[in-house]
């Protein structure tokens, strides 16, 4: 009796895990990341994209349209950290792309690292590795899961490098000034041949000279040119089409990731990086990260409004439909999984918001810290209060030994800040140190500002700006970095046979792409994750 009541259990037991009804993991996984892509692009341009893009992802794989950051401050150091990782500055450290070390009390980028050197040049370009990254990402649990080749590329060193993770075969960026890819030796000793023989062909040369041209007739374009807030290249009298585009004795190449003609060597880059990496051609699950940073530079300079934005947009379009093309012929998209999402969205510039009655206002740091001071110093006399006079990413970051010899205990300076800050009309919140170690940071906001709060590195208060209120010292242009719906709401986007298609509104996180990927590949999760897997979306077994 017992052994026909064991049977059935044990032949139950073996169907469910027989290897032959397994799913079988990708050859390769392309987790794209396009710098400062806000989620309503997906939506506004639809009626432009062609059919093999950003529609056959949307359309075809499964779009969450109402993905977002959980933390703040929104800016492209922390989203590339977090993509992969599953978790927030609170946890991998990176707090901003710079922030002010209070050991060195200095400022510290966030890639920066002087115990390597450059590969493929000799400038500090090349001085770069995760090593201020705390924990791994996806990238790293795959190398343990799977043996996976790893490569991450981007015209950004951030780009390239965080999402990477820590042992990658290699991670690759744009330097400027000479046109080339390079590395550092915190990777490799020298550049692989596949690279040396990209940057021997001196495809940046190509596009000196070049115009850019609107994509679409000027009728197609949701807004008209030059609207308020915009920027101009250098030389130009007006921000509007045509765009020339040149080498600056300074900057070299660095007006071509100004362009989509940047986005269009990032691609050129990432087949020459399959091809030469033989990446999803191995018995492993291999993983290509794909930053692509034009978009930013271009949204900085002319706002999300501009038709600049719209054409960069679309251009991009045509671009991921030929990668995608190429990688479906090199290896299949039914042998691939793909993730699309960006690092961070971006505010319309000030003089466009306050036109359309939604208020706006420029901010200039040094200025108002300034007044800062002149507060303390009538309250508690003359004295260093401030070890900087920039609101880094709306944190400031006290002088104890100031306060220490005046016997001000640090509540009683944040409370003075907090009461200042709020009173000057700008703010809309505060939050000392005491409050987000205790966890004591109310509201929606205050539950980013503390993801976004790492002990070990961040300051002593943190100070958020009012909606369409920025931080910028510039005249044009716009920035993000605020826990507002601009900066955090980002389209998220899977594809591949491992997920359902269709809309999902779910409720869903940066921090949760990490491990959603990780239950699709079935495998641990990265080290610091603190999101979950929407399960829901990911196709049978």
């Amino acid at each position: 009796m017992i052994r026909k009541a064991v049977l059935p259990i044990l032949f139950c037991f073996g169907v469910f895990f027989s290897p032959s009804l397994e799913a079988q993991p990708p050859k390769l996984v392309v987790a794209i990341l396009v710098d400062q892509l806000r989620y309503d692009y997906l939506e506004r341009f639809h009626d432009h994209f062609c059919e093999g893009g950003f529609k056959l992802l949307a359309e075809k794989g499964t779009f969450l349209t109402f993905a977002r950051y959980d933390y703040c401050p929104t800016v492209t150091g922390p989203g590339h950290a977090s993509f992969l990782s599953g978790t927030s500055p609170s946890v991998h450290g990176i707090i901003g792309n710079d922030w002010f070390d209070k050991a060195s009390k200095k400022s510290v980028y966030c890639c920066s690292d002087e115990s390597v050197h450059g590969v493929g040049t000799s400038s500090p370009a090349g001085k770069m590795s995760p090593r201020n990254f705390i924990g791994g990402t996806l990238a790293d649990e795959m190398r343990l899961r799977f043996r996976s080749k790893v490569i991450g590329i981007s015209m950004k060193d951030r780009g390239a490098i965080f999402p990477a993770g820590k042992q990658p075969a290699g991670a690759y960026w744009f330097e400027s000034s000479s046109g080339k890819f390079i590395t550092s030796s915190y990777y490799r000793p020298e550049l692989p041949n596949w690279v040396e023989k990209f940057n021997s062909e001196e495809r940046p040369k190509a596009f000196v000279g070049q115009t850019w041209e609107r994509l679409l007739e000027p009728s197609k374009y949701l807004w008209e040119d030059d609207q308020l807030g915009e920027g101009m290249f250098a030389g130009e009298k007006s921000p509007v089409f045509p765009h020339a585009i040149a080498i600056s004795p300074k900057a070299g190449y660095e007006n071509i990731i100004s362009s989509p003609y940047g986005n269009a060597l990032l691609a050129d880059f990432a087949k020459a990086a399959i091809e030469g990496e033989q990446l999803g051609q191995g018995p492993q699950t291999d993983l290509l990260s794909v930053s692509f940073s034009c978009i930013d530079y271009v949204g900085h300079r002319f706002g999300p409004y501009s038709q600049e934005v719209q054409d960069i947009t679309l251009r991009l379009d045509r671009q991921l439909a030929d990668l995608l093309a190429y990688i479906d012929q090199k290896i299949g998209l039914s042998n691939t999984a793909i993730v699309l999402t960006a690092d961070h969205g971006v505010a319309p510039t000030p003089e466009f918001s306050k036109t359309h009655g939604l208020g706006g206002e420029r901010i200039d740091d040094i200025a108002l810290v300034g007044e800062l001071l002149e507060k303390l110093n009538d309250r508690f006399g003359e004295g260093s209060y401030l070890l900087h006079r920039k609101l880094s990413d709306g944190q400031l970051h006290f002088n104890h030994e100031t306060l220490r010899e005046k016997h001000i205990a640090a509540p009683v300076l944040a409370e003075f800040i907090r009461e200042w800050a709020l009173a000057t009309g700008k703010f809309q919140a505060c939050f000392t140190r005491e409050q987000l170690l205790n966890g004591q940071t109310p509201g929606a906001v205050g539950r980013l500002v503390l993801n976004g709060y790492n002990a070990e590195r961040s300051g002593d208060i943190v100070l958020v700006l009012k909606p369409y209120i920025l931080h910028s010292g510039s005249k044009s242009g716009t920035t993000h970095g605020s826990p507002f719906s601009y900066d955090t709401h980002v389209p998220v986007l899977f594809y591949g046979p491992s997920f359902k298609s269709g809309r999902y509104s779910d409720e869903f996180y940066i921090t949760d792409i990490a491990p959603t990927l990780s239950a699709a590949l079935h495998m641990e999760s990265p080290a610091g994750c603190l999101g979950k897997p929407l399960s829901k979306i990911l196709a049978a077994p």
